[in-house]
């Protein structure tokens, strides 16, 4: 049988794109029954144009979760097939799906594969409308994506100042939650997560039971007044146990509502790996089924 027709999306600035060129990964795509057109992106703002119009078959974004999220948005109902190959840092999304190792040879896996419903989060609030894939929440994750500012280019010396001047200031706060429209009250938080796949950040496995399919969101939080400790939260994130610990509380569901009041003006959220600052008012966040769908290798 000739090749199905496919699009390639390649970042050639992901954390590990040296692994495959655009040539590479094309020839093992074609090895896994795809004939495979690269659409060259230089910047995010030129997936817009990539993705337009009618798609001859899956696209394949081959990049981190920065490329994933940049291209999906462009992609979310649209009765869109990804293929993922994952060239980033921290490769999430690519983790979620059990894709890794070398990406020529997850590529040419796709011979094998089939489509899988990858659900998204949407979230309407004070500052607008928004989707994420990952992750979104508040607290000192955010506080620190902030002080590191995501736009810039990646810097461990960066990060290292973001931890000096957010950690010594940081103070849990109170974030009054409806889940299912049901109030479901909780301690002040370090940490609020609501979680469409297992990791977030750089490795940050907080949910290793969320499922991108399932039709539903984990809500992670994590109590502020009797924290774990920080060897016992590494260790358990290391063990795909974090739900586990005394401090950690998991609700799943597929609405919240965050009531945010006075002290919360001003608070910083995080959408995947993007944030935003919250002018106070209540946020809404629900699942969206079906969003997108993957390709999964048998």
């Amino acid at each position: 049988m000739p090749p199905a027709p496919a699009v390639l999306i390649h970042n050639p600035g992901a954390g590990t794109s040296h692994r495959a060129d655009p040539a590479q990964l094309r020839a093992a795509l074609r090895d896994a029954g795809f004939d495979a057109e690269h659409r060259p992106t230089r910047t995010p703002h030129d997936l817009g144009p990539a993705l337009s119009g009618p798609l001859p078959g899956p696209v394949f974004i081959a990049g981190g979760d920065g490329t994933f999220r940049a291209a999906a948005l462009h992609l979310t109902g649209r009765d869109a097939t990804l293929g993922v190959i994952p060239l980033g840092t921290s490769n999430n999304i690519a983790r979620t799906l059990d894709l890794t190792g070398d990406p020529v040879d997850i590529a040419r896996a796709y011979r094998t594969a089939t489509r899988h419903p990858f659900d998204a989060g949407r979230v309407q609030a004070p500052w607008g409308e928004d989707v994420f894939f990952e992750a979104f929440g508040c607290g000192l994750f955010a506080d620190l994506l902030h002080a590191y500012d995501p736009t810039a280019p990646k810097s461990p010396l960066r990060a290292a100042q973001a931890l000096l001047t957010t950690l010594p200031g940081f103070q849990a706060q109170p974030v009054p939650t409806c889940i299912d429209g049901h109030p479901s009250p909780a301690p002040p938080l370090t940490l609020l997560e609501i979680m469409n796949i297992q990791s977030t950040g750089n490795g940050l496995h907080l949910a290793p039971d969320a499922h991108p399919g399932d039709g539903l969101l984990n809500l992670i939080r994590v109590n502020g007044q009797h924290p774990d400790s920080l060897a016992a939260y590494a260790t358990a994130m290391l063990r795909g146990q974090f739900d586990t610990l005394p401090s950690v509380q998991e609700d799943v569901a597929a609405t919240f509502t965050l009531h945010a009041t006075g002290q919360h003006v001003g608070q910083v959220f995080h959408v995947d790996g993007e944030t935003r600052t919250h002018p106070g008012g209540p946020v809404h966040v629900q699942v969206w089924p079906g969003a997108l769908h993957v390709l999964r290798s048998d």
